[in-house]
Formats: structure tokens, sequence, C-alpha cells
């Protein structure tokens, strides 16, 4: 009897073990047959992303993805970029950008099928209907949208860095970063809230900066308050002068970019000229100051050198150490 119970065991152990084998042989089959993916993920505007490759022909139709690609990627990698690249009003790694020949002005579906890129990235500053025309063209698209906080950048980063297997070179690009935030938050940030300088933006065209944007967020980690968000101003709201005037701003911050040619010190003569600026704090002390645009109209890593040169020119006293 027990011999015939050990010889039950002993087939039943073989036909388990047969099963697990054969199911993992089938299993095997199976996952050979499957396309490999390198990358799967969901974009900024919610549309799912398959790449079964390492991209090597990346296509950037927005400034911030060619600032990011520029500091992470291989030149080799990119076929592409915006003619904004070469722009030193408006980037400010004009340099690093000469190692990639082709600069896009022409964004047509067209133009940018001709590059046959593998991987193209845009934003949400880009037209709906040229990202639908790209996709119905066959090509892979990632959209995001403009980051409204410091910290949506480095998310950003992190994501263009695993699209584009630089997961590495983006750790580094954010560490990087967060230490110059470390260093700007070390010297400014006791300064009570009360007590932090209001300071106004003007772009050529008016005044820049609303309330709950990336510039907000800017002033925030540079221990400022941003008057244009303090009287309202949205996407949808603008305010007026007169508001401005009446809020009385200790810093105007004037623009360095101008797509018509507009110069900085004629909009600095112009403030302290006009009588309803003459007697505001911000002319009347002569914290007239300039941060580079390239700065401060980046969405990618260099919004945080924004925050570094805000803070300087406004604490001078805080960075005397730096030369």
């Amino acid at each position: 009897m027990r011999s015939k119970m050990i010889q039950l065991c002993a087939l039943s152990f073989l036909l388990i073990t047969a099963a697990i084998i054969g199911g993992c042989g089938v299993e095997e089959k199976e996952n050979a047959t499957e396309p490999s993916v390198f990358y799967r993920g969901t974009d900024g505007m919610g549309v799912e992303v398959v790449l079964r490759e390492k991209p090597q022909r990346i296509v950037s139709l927005g400034l911030a993805t060619d600032e990011i690609l520029l500091a992470i990627a291989p030149p080799e990698q990119i076929a592409a970029l915006t003619s904004y690249a070469d722009d030193p009003g408006l980037s400010s790694m004009t340099e690093q950008a000469k190692a990639v020949s082709v600069k896009l002005k022409d964004k047509s579906p067209e133009r940018v099928l001709a590059l046959n890129p593998d991987l193209v990235f845009t934003t949400d500053g880009v037209p709906k209907e040229l990202v639908e025309s790209l996709r119905d063209l066959g090509l892979t698209v990632y959209a995001s949208r403009t980051p409204k906080r410091i910290e949506g950048i480095f998310t950003r980063i992190e994501e263009i860095g695993r699209l584009i297997g630089q997961e590495e070179n983006a750790a580094a690009l954010i560490a990087e970063k967060r230490a110059r935030l470390a260093d700007v938050e070390r010297r400014v940030g006791d300064i009570p809230e009360e007590e932090r300088p209001i300071i106004v933006a003007f772009a050529f065209s008016g005044v820049f900066g609303q309330k709950d944007g990336l510039f907000d967020d800017m002033c925030r980690h540079a221990s400022l308050r941003n008057g244009a968000a303090m009287v309202g101003l949205t996407a949808d709201t603008p305010v007026s002068m007169e508001q401005i005037v009446a809020l009385d701003p200790d810093v105007f911050l004037l623009p360095t970019w101008s797509a018509e040619g507009e110069k900085t010190e004629d909009f600095r003569q112009k403030l302290r000229s006009d009588p309803l600026f003459m007697h505001v704090k911000a002319v009347r002390e002569n914290h007239l100051y300039t941060v580079s645009d390239t700065y401060r109209y980046s969405a990618g890593q260099n919004a945080i050198e924004c925050v570094h040169e805000l803070a300087r020119v406004v604490y001078p006293e805080r960075f005397a150490d730096e030369k």
C-alpha cells in the first residue's frame, strides 16, 4: 500500500513538473514572437506613445525641448531643432546648437516627414492640427504641456531622458539644477514673505508673468513677489498700467529680446521719462534690472538660471562671493 502511494506521488510530481515546463515553453515562445517595446507611456495630452526601439532621429518643435535635448543627447541623435535654437536672444545654448545642422523654421508636416524622424517632440504651443497631421503621417509624436512649476521641469527632463534612452544624463542634469536651486534657497530663503520685494516683469508688448504660471513660481523660488500675479494677470485677464503703478513695485524687470529689434535701453528711458511711472519706487530708486530673456522665457532647465539671476540682481549682497 505504501509502495503504491509513493508511486502515485511520484507520478503526480512528474505530471506537475511536465505541466510547469510545458507552460514555460509556451510562454517563452509567445514572448519571443511579441514585438519588443523600448518605451510605453502617455504624453502630456493623454495620448499613448509607444517606441519599439531607442530613437535615433529626434526632431524637436519647441525651444524647451531643443535645450533639454542639447543638454542630455548626443548631437547625432538629434535630426533637427527649431530655428529658435540659433537665436541668441531666445536661447542660451546657441553654441551647443551648432552641432546640429538642421534648424526648422518651416514646421510643416511635409518638412518634418522629410527628415524621417523616429520621434517628434511638440508642446502645447504647437497647433493641434499640426500634431494631428504628423500622427496621420505615421510619425510618433510626444506632446508635452508647458510646466507651471519648476518641479514640472524636472519631471519633463526625466521623461525625455526615458523616451530617448538618456536616463543617466537626464538624472545628472536634474541633480545639477536642484543643487543650483538649493544654493539660491540657502542664500535668500530666510526672507519673510511680507519683506520680499514686489517685482513686475515687462515684455516689450506689456506686463509679463501671469498668476500661477512658470515665472510666478520662479519668483517664489527667488524670494520675490510677482506683482503681475498680485494684481490678477492671467491668460484671459489683462492688467492696466494704472494697476501696476498703484502697486508701487520695488523692482521692474526689463525685457532683453524683441522680434522687432526694440532695445532695452530705450525701454528703460521710456519708463524713467513717463509721468505715470516717475514716482513708482522701482523707477525712483533705479531698481530697473535685467535678466536675460533666454532664461526668463525658458521652460526647460535654464528656467533655474532665471531663478538664480533674479535673486542675484535683487539681493546682490547675498551673492557677494560670486564673481
